[in-house]
């Protein structure tokens, strides 16, 4: 038994190709065994045939033989009574076969003894037969023929009979020895046959043997085979299987084989280790994520406790739990919620640092675990008993190294493994949302004071009013008793003798007049003392707005870039549910940053910060958009819902766009919201006697009481505040609107009738509107059409979503190379399907849009061949769309053709559309114009406008960029260039500043006031100051001094904007995936919030990420890793702020003069951008920091 054991594990331990060799040498062993058995009886049994054959020919030429010496005997008897040539001829021939013969047997006899005795015993016979009487005879028989002697018939017959006689007992004994020898040959035959039969049989038997034994070793190799192979795969393929469906309670066997199953069985223990792990990392997991959900509800610091301690101790399966929080004007940790705990007379509510173990763990900020626990220590009750935990564990709560508070724990289980860490990670989570919850109560309770110096402002305000009507009224009466004076001085002339008693109280009276001049004096200072704190509240005002931007931004930016991360789930190790719990996080965080923009607009409205744009806005494609917008809105829920003009309307008004969309946007969000049936509209109509233009915006909703129509305009009033009411809302949607109407020199009134409907009015001066009207149309060409100076975008209608109108079927799937590619930008589902019709049946395949966004991410993802475009989009408007095409390098060549009701041809022509169909239109004007674009397309030459009054210098440029398919005009001056530039199209322009007339900063000046976006490569012989440089930066970042080496430099630049507008969609991906990984950056900001958040999605692109929480330990860093490569800086730190730390970067020598730097910064204040630019960094982006944008902006500058 144990040598089989020793056999056994000395096969384990042999690799499996080892062990199969083994069994398949033991099967050909056993093999080449039989078959040598086999052989061996085979070439016996063969040896027996052999001799059984010659036996068979020494019987067969003993017959022959024995038949030679009858004839021999014969021929003899023959020759004696007929002798002559012919019976002796005979004879010899007889005498002859008969030697021959008995030669021949004994030559076959050779290899047998006792038949060769026999065989040669007839020849000596023979031979003495041939001597002794044959040969005596033969003579005898001669000589009686030669002496022809006559004999007696006696004597003849005598000596015949003795010759026969002779010849008789010759022959007998040769024959005699012959059938001797067949006898004998015979008797052995029998044998040999016998043996031959044996041997057969043997063999029969040894084939048997064989078979048995090879199918008993097969079946043996094949029990080895399974025994050490087989059985233990399927034995671990099972334990695996378990493992699959988390079952974590197995034994692992064979690991200490040294075989493949060895191997496998020690691998799938390590698997084991890692399942049991990850288990453990996806329980602490989802566990710090139903932690943070919960704890992110609480409003207050004692239901923040009590929802941490409730979710948390029976997670750790602890007993008690308890926490204390931190106030750091006390210096003391208070206990603010408790889990399981009994009150206990001798034990403290209240801690300062140092003082018993929640003392001692606050002030070391290091955990403390107590194990084991004395038993009188503390007990753990229930109400079936008591008893004491084995580990009580202390916890400090720590944000920024800023102590918050201290979390303790008893519980009867030691803390290690998986509840350790799930107590290390939920700490953090505990420390970010408790300081979330203390930055959002100081929030609230700054709002509510901010609230109240408002309130005091207005009441301040109107005292001063109050007081500036007195004054007034002083003052008037003062002029009234001077007319008087000075008519009293007339009548003293004439009446000087009756007025003489009066002097004195004419003296008592100057006295009052100087008494009340007195106080109008001291009333002036005082209103100029208001007038000042007046002006110092709205900069205190202004402060809190840039201070309020940045503390609300700064969290959410962390909030919205982690939970896009989550939700984007790259790693893939979040299910369904997760992912959209991720993605509810960031929508509420960008509702949220929604809301917080709308207080800032409002704050900035009362500041009076808010700027007013003086944009011509047609009023018939405005009414348009509005009917677009929310046309999806009024189908979804079932209401009628209409656009429409009263009386005589100007087509033009002058006023801000975007205030007024923003407003009646709102409006309308709210006729909707508040409307379950019947119908909402919108009407325009002029009042040309009160010179003004009115909105009405009705609608037959649940309307307004009449103790709410005023109130419904304040800050955060509803008409239904209560916890129960239906509709949501933050109660300043028409609080901004009643401001910004206010701003625009207009009004917002309210009229409604409960359960019948409300109306909302909005007038605008329609003065300015008439004066600028004519002037607008002179000057439209060259008005600025974009949103410049809009500090508050038009909203799209939040509360009802709007249904997404993408059911139109394009050919975005199946699209082949070489096929034209039609892309349509058009909201109306019924045009869209006629568009695609047409676009097909002209061999193109099509690509469809209902808006400008997804318009614009369809042109930069496939490269269309051209596009059909409506001007009246919801959202962002066909110009903003065209406009965003001709700024962007990838789809600057694709040609636009308008297809709208706006019939602003001359517009759209300007901004570089290729053609313009005003609805309705026909097939065959379509047909037309989609030939347009193809032939646009196909050829169309790429064009470089050289801006140079040096002829020469001109010439050589040109012979420096001409190549195939490639055009250069060449112009003398910058007039010149803007008539080139308004009359055809350029993909880049090579400009040098100093040219006769219009110097070359006012040639860009021009091309940015009339919306020319036009790629720019400064080319010019002068030298470039710091602050001309800073200019042209607003325009291009290619400058290029001519010099030795500046050729090679123009071809560069030039041709990276010629590679930009190819019209192969490959060369537009400037940027491969993955090309962040290895670069590395300096991440600056003293919000470590901001710093993980930010950190995590950089590290994730593959990037190395270098970290500094202000200034001077950037410049520190960047002194310690000389390898950086970009630098994400904020601007508001300590120690060193941003605009500091950037100087001091741009001022070292070396490496760090040309380090990109892209500034961060939350305050997202007027100015910001050229602060930052001013002082050296190369972009800016504000907070919450868009990663998309931000990666774009990152490659732009690392790949330069």
């Amino acid at each position: 038994m144990s040598s089989s054991r020793r056999s056994n594990v000395w096969l384990t331990n042999l690799p499996v190709q080892w062990q199969l060799v083994s069994v398949i040498a033991f099967l050909v062993a056993i093999l080449v065994l039989v078959l040598g058995f086999n052989t061996l009886a085979i070439r016996s049994a063969s040896d027996a045939q052999i001799e059984a054959e010659n036996l068979t020919r020494i019987i067969n030429q003993s017959n022959v033989a024995a038949r030679a010496v009858a004839a021999r005997k014969i021929a003899l008897t023959r020759l004696m009574f007929e002798h002559n040539d012919a019976t002796r001829h005979t004879f010899e021939v007889s005498n002859t076969d008969v030697q021959s013969e008995i030669a021949r047997l004994s030559e076959i006899t050779g290899k047998i003894p006792n038949l060769l005795i026999k065989a040669q015993s007839a020849s000596n016979v023979n031979q003495e037969w041939v001597l002794e009487a044959a040969l005596p005879m033969v003579a005898f028989a001669e000589r009686m023929q030669r002496d022809n002697a006559v004999e007696s018939e006696r004597d003849a017959r005598l000596s015949a009979f003795f010759a026969a006689e002779a010849n008789e007992g010759g022959s007998r004994r040769i024959i005699t020895f012959l059938d001797e020898l067949a006898a004998g040959a015979n008797t052995r035959l029998e044998e040999t046959r016998r043996e031959v039969d044996a041997r057969k049989d043997q063999i029969g038997y040894l084939n048997a043997i064989a078979l048995i034994l090879t199918l008993v070793a097969g079946v043996a190799s094949l029990f080895l085979a399974n025994a050490l192979i087989a059985r233990p795969l399927r034995q671990l393929a099972g334990l695996m299987e378990r493992l699959a469906r988390h079952d974590h309670k197995i034994d692992i066997p064979f690991q200490d084989r040294g075989d493949e199953v060895g191997t496998i069985s020690r691998a799938l223990g390590v698997f084991k280790e890692m399942s049991i792990a990850t288990h453990q990392n996806e329980w602490v997991k989802t566990s710090i994520g139903e932690l943070s959900a919960r704890i992110q509800q609480a409003e207050t610091m004692r239901d923040f406790a009590q929802a941490l301690l409730e979710d948390l101790v029976p997670r750790l399966d602890a007993g008690v739990g308890l926490f204390f929080r931190y106030d750091e004007a006390s210096g003391e940790l208070a206990r603010v919620g408790s889990y399981g705990y009994r009150e206990r007379r001798h034990t403290a509510t209240t801690y300062k640092p140092g003082e018993g173990l929640v003392g001692q763990c606050a002030l070391e900020r290091k955990s403390i675990l107590l194990s084991p626990v004395p038993d009188d220590y503390i007990n753990i009750h229930s109400g079936s008993g008591e008893a004491s935990p084995r580990s009580v564990l202390l916890m400090p709560v720590l944000a920024h190294d800023r102590l918050l508070g201290v979390l303790e724990l008893a519980s009867f289980k030691p803390f290690e493994g998986k509840r350790q860490r799930l107590v290390e990670e939920a700490v953090e989570v505990v420390a970010l949302s408790l300081d979330n919850l203390g930055r959002a109560i100081r929030t609230t309770e700054l709002l509510e004071q901010s609230q109240q110096q408002t309130q005091q402002l207005q009441v301040a305000e109107e005292e001063l009013r109050i007081q500036q009507e007195e004054l007034r009224t002083t003052n008037e009466q003062l002029q009234e008793k001077s007319q008087r004076l000075i008519a009293s001085e007339e009548e003293l002339r004439v009446q000087a003798e009756e007025l003489q008693h009066s002097n004195d109280d004419l003296r008592r009276h100057s006295e009052a007049v100087n008494q009340q001049k007195t106080r109008l004096e001291a009333l002036q200072k005082e209103t100029e003392l208001k007038a000042a704190d007046l002006e110092r509240a709205n900069q205190y005002k202004s402060q809190f707005l840039a201070n309020m931007s940045h503390e609300l931004r700064t969290p959410l930016n962390s909030m919205l870039i982690l939970s896009q991360h989550l939700a984007e789930n790259r790693t893939g190790n979040l299910d369904e549910e997760q992912v959209e719990s991720a993605t509810i996080i960031h929508s509420s965080g960008f509702n949220l940053l929604q809301l917080i923009n709308d207080i800032l607009d409002l704050s900035k409205v009362e500041a009076g910060k808010m700027e007013v744009a003086h944009d011509v806005i047609s009023l018939p494609a405005f009414r348009q958009r509005l009917e677009r917008n929310f046309r999806h809105v009024a189908q979804e829920k079932g209401l009628a819902f209409t656009v429409s003009y009263e009386g005589d309307v100007p087509e033009r008004v002058v006023t801000d766009e975007g205030k007024l969309e923003q407003i009646t946007n709102n409006l309308l969000s709210n006729a909707f919201k508040f409307t379950r049936e019947g119908s909402v509209k919108a009407t325009f109509s002029a009042i040309p006697d009160e010179g003004v233009l009115v909105i009405d915006v009705s609608d037959t909703g649940i309307g307004i009481p009449e103790d709410k129509l005023e109130t419904v305009f304040e800050v955060f009033e509803q008409v239904d505040a209560s916890t129960r009411r239906e509709f949501g809302g933050t109660g300043l949607g028409l609080t901004i609107s009643r401001n910004l109407a206010v701003l625009l020199g207009g009004t917002l009134t309210v009229r409604s009738v409960v359960n019948e409907g409300t109306t909302f009015r909005l007038t605008l001066p329609l003065e300015e509107a008439k004066e600028q009207d004519d002037r607008a149309k002179d000057m439209r060409g060259n008005e600025v059409r974009g949103r410049n100076g809009r500090s508050a975008p038009a909203p799209r209608p939040v509360p009802i979503p709007r249904r997404a109108v993408h059911d139109i079927e394009d050919d975005r799937n199946d699209l082949t190379e070489g096929t034209p590619r039609i892309l349509i930008i058009e909201d109306d589902p019924a045009f869209i399907r006629i568009l695609v019709g047409v676009v097909r049946r002209n061999g193109c395949q099509a690509l469809a849009a209902t808006d400008g966004e997804s318009g614009l991410a369809l042109a930069r993802s496939f490269t269309p061949t051209g596009i059909l475009l409506d001007i009246s989009l919801p959202g962002m408007d066909g110009w903003t769309v065209i406009e965003n095409l001709k700024q962007d390098a990838a789809t600057r060549g694709i040609p636009v053709h308008i297809v709208s009701a706006n019939d602003d041809v001359s517009r759209g022509k300007q901004m570089g559309a290729i053609g313009f169909l005003t609805k309705p239109v026909s097939s065959e004007q379509l047909s037309e114009a989609l030939g347009a674009l193809v032939r646009s397309t196909a050829d169309r030459r790429q064009r470089i406008l050289v801006v140079d009054d040096d002829e020469s210098a001109r010439i050589a440029v040109q012979k420096l960029l001409h190549k195939d398919g490639v055009e250069v005009v060449m112009v003398a001056s910058g007039e010149e260039a803007l008539e080139r530039i308004a009359g055809s199209e350029f993909d880049c322009m090579v400009l040098d500043l100093g040219l006769p007339g219009m110097s070359g900063f006012e040639l860009l000046e021009n091309l940015v006031e009339e919306k020319r976006h036009l790629p720019v490569v400064i080319y010019s012989a002068r030298d470039v100051s710091a602050e001309e440089s800073l200019r042209l930066r607003s325009y291009t970042d290619s400058i290029v001094i001519k010099g030795a080496l500046s050729p090679e430099r123009l071809i560069d630049e030039v041709n990276l904007f010629l590679h930009s507008v190819r019209k192969d969609p490959v060369a537009v991906q400037a940027y491969p995936e993955g090309e962040l990984s290895g670069r590395h950056v300096l991440l600056v900001d003293d919000d470590m919030r901001n710093i993980y958040a930010l950190a995590k999605v950089l590290r994730a692109e593959g990037m190395t990420v270098i970290l500094a929480q202000d200034g001077a330990k950037a410049l520190s860093q960047l002194d310690a890793h000389p390898e950086t490569e970009l630098v994400l800086m904020d601007i508001m730190m300590p120690v060193m702020d941003g605009y500091e730390a950037i100087a001091a970067i741009r001022a070292r020598k070396g490496t760090f003069t040309d380090l990109p730097i892209i500034a961060l910064t939350a305050k997202a204040m007027k100015d910001d951008r050229e602060k930052c630019l001013a002082a050296g960094a190369n972009d800016y982006m504000s907070k919450p920091v868009d990663i998309p944008r931000l990666m774009s902006m990152m490659r732009t500058w690392l790949f330069r």
